[in-house]
Order: structure tokens, then sequence, then C-alpha cells
């Protein structure tokens, strides 16, 4: 693995724990361009979800920028050469599990297409939901919430936490569950309402367990203004969130992370192909 330079091995230094190395930004893509795709899959037989769709583009875009693909354990910076997302499952509306909520993991989701990612997703995203987590971690982790008392389990939490952020340990775990980002879909639970527009938030991960590179955040498709040629326009906008580690990646290429992301999210057919049949990590 290549020595960090200056500038990464001073961040290292600079951001860290309890200092949050976490930078917040906010924006909106226009989903005019994504609806239209999605309903044209849907209208040939292909169910893919926005949740789907926004999970490809994410991975697209790290697999554009490697080096946002990855997370920091210990003092070191280790990439990882697929994209693995989490995405939380809401299991409020659950009444036969003893939990709010779960996580569901597809790993190495730039080897699969856009409609090979949205039935793994909703595999995972049922078994989660049936308190059949596919997992191993996750569910040995609920596993020992659910059995062992408060003090037994801040414990064991512990101990993982300490082994993810050493380097055999944690460069194991890391590799074999190969989770490089999150996605948390909050505008699954609201509904656009006349007069308020759903922003984002500025949050801070906090700097335990298994740590991510960045993680994204989404809410509801709403009517926006916005310039379309230079005039007014109202367009279906969707509100993202981005966290990203600037202990891996910097200003200018946070800002790069969004340029990618709204390319492929406003340009759907061409990242994806047509039938959502091209692979998600193919740049060419």
């Amino acid at each position: 693995m290549a020595r960090p330079n200056i500038a990464r091995r001073t961040v290292l230094w600079w951001f860290r724990p309890p200092t949050s190395p976490f930078v917040t930004v906010n924006f909106s893509v226009d989903a005019t361009a994504a609806r239209a795709y999605l309903a044209a899959l849907a209208a040939g037989g292909t169910r893919v979800t926005l949740n789907h769709l926004v999970a490809a583009c994410i991975a697209r875009t790290l697999v554009e920028h490697p080096s946002a693909n990855g997370r920091v354990i210990g003092q070191r910076i280790v990439t990882h050469p697929h994209v693995g997302l989490a995405m939380p499952v809401n299991l409020l509306d659950r009444p036969g599990l003893d939990r709010e909520v779960s996580m569901a993991t597809v790993a190495a989701v730039d080897e699969m297409t856009l409609a090979e990612l949205g039935a793994r997703a909703g595999q995972a995203l049922t078994a989660e939901r049936a308190g059949k987590s596919e997992s191993p971690l996750i569910k040995h982790l609920l596993g020992l919430g659910e059995k062992l008392p408060s003090l037994l389990f801040r414990a064991c939490l512990r101990v993982v936490d300490f082994g993810a952020n050493t380097s055999v340990i944690g460069d194991y775990f890391f590799h074999a569950y190969g989770i490089t980002s999150a996605l948390s879909n909050v505008g699954s639970t609201v509904k656009p309402m006349e007069g308020v527009l759903f922003r984002g938030a500025d949050i801070h991960l906090p700097p335990r367990l298994f740590q991510v590179g960045t993680f994204w955040g989404t809410s509801v498709v709403q009517d926006e203004v916005v310039p379309v040629g230079g005039v007014p326009a109202v367009r279906p906008m969707l509100p993202v969130l981005l966290l990203f580690d600037h202990r891996l990646v910097d200003g200018v290429r946070g800002s790069q992370l969004v340029r990618s992301f709204a390319a492929a999210f406003q340009n759907p057919e061409e990242a994806f192909g047509s039938d959502a049949g091209r692979r998600i990590g193919a740049l060419d």
C-alpha cells in the first residue's frame, strides 16, 4: 500500500477522535430524467426503485473516485477494490420485532447491473424486515444485544470497536464485509407538503465501530424552482445529503463527488443502460 502524501498524513493526525472528520454537503438534483427512466424500466418489466437508482449512482461515483471508497483504520487509509453499501431499514411498523431499525448490506455493488442491484437490495430488505438478517456480523450483534444485559452488551461493543480499529482485525472485517459507504433514504417516510421544502442536515457520524468514507442521505422528491437555460422553472428535485471523511477526501474531491453523482442521476440511461443491464462500475 502506497504511503499517503503529506496532506493526507497531516489530516490523519488533525482529525483524530474524538474530533469528527466528516464534512457535510447539501444539494438537490433534478429527478425528471430519473423518473422517466424508472417508468420506462417498469413498463418493460424491470422493477427498480428510486432508492436503487441512487445506490447505483453512489457506487458509480465511488468507482470514479476510488480514494473516497475506503475508511481510516487506526492511522492508516485503507481503500477497497469494490463498493459495498449499508442501508438502514425501518422496522417501526413491524410489531413482532423488538427493535426499531436494522441494516441491509449489499457488497460489490459495482460488479452488478442496476437490475441486479434492485433484485439483491430487495432480497436484503425483505430478510431484514422479517428479522432474518443475511449479514453474519449484524446477526451476531443483534443476537448479543437481545440476550445480554446492557452492561455486558456495551462491553462487547467496546471490544468489537477496538478490534475494528486495529490493523489485523480491522483490515479483516473491512475486506471480509466490504461495506465502504452508507445510504439512508429518509424520504421514504415523509410526503411532500404544500409550502414546505425538506432539506438536509448538518450531522456527525460517531467515530466508533465500522466507519465508512462517505454517508449519503436522500429526502422526498419535491417541486422546486430552479434555473433551466437561464429561466426559472419548476422541477422535481431530489434533496441529497453527503458526508465525507475529510481524511480521505478534500474539498475539491468532495465537489467532484457531487458532480459525478449528479451526472449519473441526471443521465441514468447513459450510465446504466436502457434496460438497466450495464455494469454499474463500467465507466467506459
